[in-house]
């Protein structure tokens, strides 16, 4: 996690007390405070998880959002279980009659919160299961709203945080109604016409009737089981032309499991419009550009690779991340099209025999490219940190684009732990000096 990143969030949750504070009491500030962040940040992963196209695009993607929703998950339920633990009743509220329901309301909701986190977190609970829970945020924050207009609170009818607390619900409340009907959303009915299965995974072509929505190189597309209600998962496209897509998928979840094992050819699916920011660039007008895969990253490369011809432009790196040749989806095509591609410079690297991708290795490799040149990277966060470091010391000056879609990491427990580590080593070391005095006394 990026010091931006801290920067970002520490602001994100000051501005809600500062915002609060002139308008309650100092004994309610911190309260107060903590339950407009928690509000704000429910009603922003409502809005976030609408998908509205234009909220993607001011986010950078819809993986940037992704990311952007586990943060405010976070918040949401800080801020809740701080209200939770701090307020106390002030005054008789907007409604007397209904102060007391509100209270009950607004622990119920902190309550909820607490649930759905836990359901997040815990990877051993089934996809759908999970997916069910996150649908429940919508009535969780009707009755967190309804706790905040109508417990007994500090913050008068009409002043600036009310105001706030109500426009932040409409557009939560909005939202919530969006993401309901985005499940109607138009898909195409598609057959299975090839199905190649590899050490882990499957490569698999899909093909439509009739012409399907066009897609640019790099993006992804949401796959269902052709059934009501069925759950819809994202996969980065690897090529296809007007009636077909391509895809290739690794068991990593439940899912994903069934789905390598079971998928024959003639199996009927539903398949989502592409979408996504992550497009690396191949025309003959591009930069120079670091292509770096891992896995089944290689997807949105295979993709590019299928559409280009061979050119004297701006020089384009692969490196391409597998454990084996056995459980590297598409290698032999990514191959076939590097050999047929002056301008691609593939470098395959295989776990199996120790070569990997070492930071001198990608450091000497990076001395011999220009320094505005770009790196597309599609692969585990162990990788994209590697390079992105290296990328840093080099002093490279070229963005590092990259996606990052971890439906099950919740807030990331490696997040969890960088927020966390002050506060338990503090702890420790309270303990242990408490400790220290209780022996000394002791002693004494």
């Amino acid at each position: 996690m990026s010091k931006k990143v801290v920067v970002s969030a520490t602001i994100f949750v000051l501005a809600h007390i500062i915002f609060v504070a002139p308008f309650v009491p100092i004994a309610n500030m911190l309260p107060a405070g903590l339950g407009a962040l928690s509000m704000t940040s429910m009603a922003l992963t409502l809005v976030l998880a609408a998908r509205w196209r234009v909220v993607d695009q001011l986010m950078g993607g819809p993986d940037k959002s992704y990311v952007a929703h586990r943060w405010l998950g976070f918040f949401a339920l800080v801020g809740a279980l701080g209200h939770w633990a701090l307020a106390s009743s002030f005054g008789s509220g907007a409604l007397p009659m209904l102060a007391e329901s509100g209270e009950s309301v607004g622990t119920v909701a902190a309550f909820g919160l607490i649930i759905m986190t836990a359901a997040a977190l815990v990877r051993a609970i089934p996809y759908h299961l999970w997916k069910a829970s996150h649908m429940l945020m919508g009535p969780i924050f009707l009755l967190a709203a309804y706790h905040t207009f109508f417990v007994a609170s500090p913050l008068a009818v009409g002043a600036a945080p009310w105001t706030l607390m109500a426009t932040v619900s409409v557009f939560g409340l909005i939202a919530w109604i969006r993401t309901l009907l985005r499940k109607y959303k138009p898909t195409r009915l598609v057959k299975v016409e090839r199905v190649e299965h590899f050490d882990g995974g499957v490569d698999v072509t899909l093909r439509a009737d009739k012409a399907l929505p066009p897609f640019v190189a790099g993006q992804f597309a949401t796959i269902a089981h052709n059934r009501a209600r069925a759950e819809t998962h994202p996969f980065t496209i690897a090529g296809g032309d007007e009636t077909s897509r391509r895809f290739v998928v690794r068991a990593a979840g439940d899912w994903t499991d069934d789905f390598v094992r079971k998928v024959s050819i003639g199996d009927e699916f539903r398949l989502g419009r592409g979408v996504g920011r992550f497009l690396p660039k191949y025309s003959d007008s591009r930069k120079e550009q670091l292509w770096i895969a891992g896995g089944v990253g290689i997807t949105p490369f295979l993709a590019c690779l299928e559409r280009m011809e061979p050119d004297s432009a701006a020089r384009i790196t692969l490196i391409f991340c597998i454990r084996s040749r056995a459980s590297a989806g598409a290698l032999k095509d990514v191959e076939r099209h590097a050999a047929r591609l002056p301008q691609v410079d593939l470098i395959v690297l295989h776990d199996n025999i120790g070569d990997r991708l070492t930071e001198g290795r990608l450091a000497d490799l990076i001395r011999t490219m220009a320094v505005a040149a770009h790196v597309y990277l599609c692969g585990p966060q162990g990788l994209q940190a590697l390079v992105k470091n290296v990328w840093s010391v080099a002093g490279m000056r070229g963005r590092i684009h990259s996606e990052r879609f971890d439906f099950r990491g919740a807030y990331g427990i490696s997040d969890l732990l960088y927020v966390g580590n002050p506060v338990l080593n503090a702890a420790q070391q309270w303990i242990a000096e408490r400790k220290g005095l209780n022996h000394a006394v002791a002693g004494s």
